[in-house]
C-alpha cells in the first residue's frame, strides 16, 4: 500500500464517522428535561473582567430562569443532589417573564467562565410535570470591545486567535512563494526518498488548509456569533489529517524507510494494523472528546477522561517512535546515518510531546488562559519542527548523504576532496 492509498483510507475514515457540530447558543429545552437533570446545562462563555452584556430571546414567555454559576464552584454545583441548594448556589438568576431580555454582568478581580443552567417552576417538584413546556431559545453573549462598547462575540479565552491565524496564514504563503518551486523540483526527481518529502508537503499543505478554514470560521463567528458549522468541521478534519501524515512519515522513518531500506512499511501487515487502529482510535477519541462540550476547538483543554486518553495516545507513539529509534541505533554502524537520526529524533520530539507537555503545563494557569496557551504554544513548536524536518529534506544535509536514493542508484563515490560525489561508472 503506497502512501497516496493509506491517505484515501484515513480520508475515508474520517468523512465515515466525524460529523459537524454548531457552535450556536441557540436550542429548545423543556420542563421535563430540567426536572430530570435538577436544571438543564445550556452553555457556558468566558466574560471579560469589565462589563458584559447577556441577551436572551425565546419563542413564549416562562416562568423559568437563566441560571448562572462561576466556574470556582462549578464543580461543587455537579456534586449536589439537592435541587434546591443546587439552584441556590448560582451567582445570580435572569428571569424569562418576556420574550427578550438583558443582562449585565460585571467582574472585577479576573475573566470567569460562566455557566447558564436552565429551570422553571417545575424543575424542584418531587412528582415529574404533568406538562411538557417546551421553551426556544437564542443566547446572545458579549465582551467588551476596546472601546467598552459590549460588541465583542468573542469568548476571553479566545482572544488573540484570529489574529494568530491570520499571521500563521501569512507565513504560510510567504514559505510557499518561496520554498515550492524548489519543493516541485526535488519531488519530480524522484527516488525512494522523495516520498518523504512528499508527505510532508502533504501534511504541510493540509494543515494550510485547516488553518485557512478555521480563519474563515472565527472571522464570521466575530461579526455574527456563530461562525461557520462546515469551515470548523472541515477545518478539524484536516487538522486530523495532517497530525496523522506527520505521525506515520516520522515513524515510518524511524523503522529505517528510506535510510536504508526500499520496502514500504506497510506492506507488512502489522505496520498496515498498527496504522487502520491507532487512525480509528484517534478519531473515535477526538469525537467522543467532543461530545463533551458543544464548543470544540482544533486544540481542547482536555480535561476529560476521552481527552486524557488522547494525550496518553500521542505520548504512547512518541514512546513507539523512542524504541524504534533506539533499536535502529543499537544495529546501525554508519556514522553519517546516526547523526542524521540524532537531529531528526530532536524535531520529531519536538512535534510529538509539544501538544501533551503543553497540555500539562497549562494547568497551571487559569482555566480562561489554557485554551490559548495551548493552542498558540502547539502552533508554535509544530511549525518549527516542520520546518527543522524540511530543512533536511531540502538541502544538501545528511538526509541526503544517507538515503537510499543516494546508496543504491548509482555505485557512487565520495569525493575526499570536497563534499560532491563522483560517479565512476564510466
Amino acid at each position: 500500500m503506497t502512501f497516496s492509498n493509506s491517505l484515501h483510507l484515513v480520508v475515508l475514515l474520517l468523512v465515515l464517522v466525524v460529523y459537524g457540530e454548531a457552535k450556536v447558543f441557540a436550542g429548545i429545552v423543556s420542563s421535563r428535561s430540567a426536572w430530570e437533570d435538577k436544571g438543564t446545562f445550556i452553555t457556558k462563555f468566558c466574560f471579560h473582567d469589565r462589563r458584559a452584556l447577556f441577551k436572551y430571546e425565546t419563542n413564549v414567555s416562562s416562568t423559568g430562569k437563566w441560571y448562572f454559576y462561576l466556574d470556582d464552584h462549578w464543580s461543587d454545583v455537579l456534586a449536589e443532589t439537592e435541587c434546591t441548594r443546587k439552584l441556590a448556589k448560582s451567582r445570580f438568576s435572569v428571569d424569562i417573564h418576556n420574550t427578550v431580555g438583558e443582562q449585565f454582568v460585571n467582574q472585577w478581580l479576573r475573566p470567569h467562565f460562566w455557566y447558564v443552567v436552565f429551570a422553571d417552576e417545575y424543575t424542584c417538584r418531587i412528582d415529574p410535570p404533568d406538562v411538557d413546556n417546551s421553551l426556544g431559545y437564542t443566547l446572545v453573549f458579549l465582551n467588551p470591545d476596546s472601546s467598552g462598547d459590549a460588541t465583542d462575540h468573542f469568548g476571553e479565552d479566545q482572544k488573540g486567535l484570529l489574529s494568530m491565524y491570520a499571521l500563521l496564514i501569512i507565513l504560510y504563503i510567504g514559505g510557499i512563494s518561496l520554498f515550492s518551486r524548489s519543493v516541485w523540483q526535488t519531488i519530480q526527481k524522484g527516488g525512494p526518498m522523495h516520498e518523504v518529502l512528499q508527505m510532508l508537503s502533504v501534511a504541510i499543505a493540509i494543515h494550510f488548509m485547516a488553518t485557512f478554514f478555521m480563519l474563515i470560521h472565527l472571522w464570521i463567528y466575530k461579526n455574527d456569533g456563530e461562525g461557520s458549522v462546515f469551515f470548523e468541521t472541515t477545518s478539524e478534519i484536516l487538522d486530523v489529517l495532517a497530525q496523522l501524515t506527520m505521525v506515520w512519515m516520522i515513524l515510518w522513518m524511524s523503522l529505517g524507510w528510506t535510510l536504508g531500506s526500499t520496502d514500504h512499511p506497510l506492506r507488512e501487515r502489522k505496520q498496515l494494523g498498527l496504522m487502520i487502529s491507532v487512525t480509528v482510535i484517534e478519531v473515535l477519541l477526538v469525537l467522543w472528546e467532543q461530545s463533551y462540550d458543544e464548543s470544540h476547538y482544533t486544540y481542547h483543554p482536555h480535561e476529560n477522561l476521552p481527552g486524557i486518553l488522547l494525550v496518553a495516545l500521542r505520548i504512547g507513539l512518541a514512546c513507539l517512535f523512542c524504541y524504534n529509534l533506539v533499536i535502529r541505533l543499537k544495529s546501525e554502524r554508519s556514522t553519517l546515518r546516526r547523526n542524521f537520526y540524532q537531529a531528526f529524533s530532536i524535531a520529531c520530539y519536538l512535534w510529538f510531546l509539544a501538544f501533551p507537555c503543553l497540555m500539562i503545563f497549562a494547568m497551571i494557569f487559569p482555566q480562561y488562559w489554557r485554551h490559548r496557551v495551548v493552542t498558540i504554544g502547539t502552533v508554535i513548536i509544530q511549525s518549527i519542527a516542520m520546518l527543522w524536518l524540511s530543512k533536511q529534506f531540502l538541502s544538501r544535509s545528511l538526509y541526503w548523504e544517507v538515503s537510499t536514493l543516494s546508496s543504491t542508484t548509482l555505485p557512487f563515490k565520495r569525493d575526499r576532496g570536497g563534499t560532491g560525489m563522483i560517479d565512476h561508472t564510466h
